[in-house]
Parts: C-alpha cells; structure tokens; sequence
C-alpha cells in the first residue's frame, strides 16, 4: 500500500512537472504566433496596395477600389487584434493607413489617378509604423 502511495505521489509529481515545462514554453509560441500573424497581415496589406497601383497604371479603377477596399478590412481586423494584445498604440497609428486608403479607394472610384498619391501614402505610412 506504501509503495501504491509513493508510486501515485511520484506520477502526480511527473504530470505536474510536465503540465508547468508545457505551459512556460507556450507563452512564449503564442507571441511568436502572435508577431507572426500581425507581419503577415501587414505584408498582405502592403501587397493588395501595391496589385491596386497596378490596377491604376493599367486604368483599371474598379479593380484597385477592390483592393483598396480589401486592404482596408485587413487594417481593421489588424487593429483588432493588436488592441486585443495590448498595443492599441500602434492599433491607433493604423488609423492613418485606413484614411490614406478611404482616400485611394474614393479617388479609384471616381476615376481619378490622384489615387496613385494616396495608394503610395497609405504603403509609407504602413511602412513607418514598422509593418515591412
């Protein structure tokens, strides 16, 4: 019965050890995760910027108010979930990316190639907020 008890003790002591070396090293998976999904979604908003420049060389407006517009909800959800990781500072400066691209998105619909100054805009201000 002693060595039942010493036995059990012992796989209790195992499992804890093992469930406290598990979960130390996630923490640190899921900010990497974290980072990595946060360079992906401004790498990805920086390539639909530049596919609707091409669009606007090639005049076709429709197609870059598409992108614009794509892009877009892609900074939004990215400021969602920087906020939700405690970065609403940089969730904040996202906000100009959103204006920069509202504007390449109005002057694309109305046929306007000023949309090229606001389509470069939104990929230096992203830039500088340290996306790329």
């Amino acid at each position: 019965m002693k060595t039942a008890g010493w036995g059990a003790l012992a796989l209790v002591a195992t499992l804890g050890a093992g469930w406290l070396l598990g979960a130390s090293g996630r923490s640190s998976t899921e900010v990497a995760l974290g980072r990595a999904e946060q360079r992906a979604d401004f790498l990805r908003v920086r390539a639909l910027v530049l596919e609707g420049r091409v669009g606007l060389f090639l005049n076709n407006f429709g197609n870059a108010e598409r992108l614009f517009t794509e892009a877009g909800q892609v900074v939004e959800s990215l400021q969602t979930r920087l906020r939700e990781a405690g970065l609403a500072e940089r969730a904040g400066q996202l906000e100009i990316v959103l204006a920069h691209l509202g504007d390449a998105q109005r002057l694309a619909a109305s046929l306007d190639p000023a949309a090229q100054a606001a389509a470069q805009a939104a990929i230096e201000t992203l830039d500088s907020i340290g996306g790329a």
